[in-house]
């Protein structure tokens, strides 16, 4: 054995002679090939450990990107509350993903590294002295796996960048309903508690003719035949409103008042769009009637997307797809 006695590396010296004494005679036993296979043996354990670390950090950055991610809520106060909620969770599912990505690719890798660690001396030499056939090491499938890394962290940062792309949009948007919630064009729904129904009718008048449309009827009556509100869009299509203001706590509207409007609405009025608006909230029987007949129900978070927002009548019904940015 040729052995370098000029190396800086210490023999162990153990407590128990016979311990010694097993290690100094198998230093002299050890080959060239024994040593150059040790040592071929760590350096291919050291480039799969370095791809599993490799992958492992990966797969920490990912872990925590998805847990923030799944802290992440709408604003209860704006109107595009949803498209927040959508955008979070597409980004928490994008990230879900990719964690199983790299948890198999980091499994595999490791796979690999553990059956480099459990190889004997003999196995060893025996692999190296034939060619050191790098398929039997397990390194020729952590070449491919590795060269995937880039690729996965390309991903998870145009992940991140879309969604914080989006988050800007949308704070945009935000800003231009918030400045018109700030007009005296915006109505709240706790502005909606506090009138009589005859000002409630008028709002929704004067909520109708903000959105460009021809108001036709701005009031109700005796005999308005289930009519209180009559507008005709640009585009000559006929709405129709029933408005029905109750007192704050006051109970839903039921089906009845479906009923009425269905029977005068398109037979009386000519009505293309049908629309029941109140400041209270309606039954399920009334929600299923109005399904049905294609009447359209307008209260809660639709309304006030509409009064309070500046969102356009037909696109907060979803009639209409939204407009580049809120009305000013």
């Amino acid at each position: 054995m040729h052995i370098n006695w000029k190396t800086k590396v210490v023999l162990p010296s153990y407590s128990d002679a016979e311990l010694n004494a097993a290690l100094q005679r198998r230093v002299q036993a050890a080959t060239d090939d024994d040593l150059l296979s040790s040592f071929l043996h760590y350096a291919e354990g050291w480039v799969a450990l370095s791809a599993y670390e490799d992958f492992d950090r990966l797969l920490t950055v990912l872990k925590d990107e998805e847990a923030d991610s799944s802290k992440l809520r709408g604003d209860d106060d704006s109107p595009l509350r949803f498209e927040y909620l959508q955008a979070h969770h597409q980004l928490q599912r994008e990230l879900t993903a990719q964690v199983a990505e790299a948890q198999r690719v980091r499994g595999e890798v490791g796979s690999g590294w553990h059956a480099l660690r459990t190889a004997t001396t003999g196995e060893l030499n025996r692999r190296y002295q034939l060619g050191a056939d790098p398929a039997e090491s397990g390194l020729d499938a952590i070449g491919p796996l590795l060269r995937a890394l880039d690729p996965m962290w390309l991903r998870l940062e145009e992940s991140l960048k879309r969604h914080a792309d989006l988050m800007h949009e949308l704070a945009l948007k935000d800003a231009d309903y918030q400045a018109f919630a700030a007009t005296p064009e915006s109505i709240t729904l706790e502005q909606f508690n506090g009138m009589t129904p005859m000002e409630f009718e008028q709002a929704v008048a004067n909520l109708t003719h903000r959105d460009g449309y021809i108001v036709d009827q701005r009031h109700g009556g005796a005999r308005d035949l289930g009519a209180d509100v009559i507008a005709t869009t640009p585009d000559g299509r006929r709405i129709v409103f029933q408005c029905k203001h109750r007192r704050p706590g006051g109970r839903p509207l039921g089906s009845p008042v479906i009923q009425t409007l269905n029977g005068t609405a398109r037979p009386v009025h000519n009505a293309n769009i049908v629309i029941a608006v109140t400041n209270a909230s309606f039954t399920t029987p009334a929600h299923e009637l109005a399904a049905e007949q294609d009447i359209h129900l307008l209260f809660g978070e639709r309304l006030r997307t509409w009064s309070t927002w500046g969102v356009p009548l037909l696109t907060a019904l979803g009639l209409e797809a939204p407009p580049a940015a809120a009305a000013a």
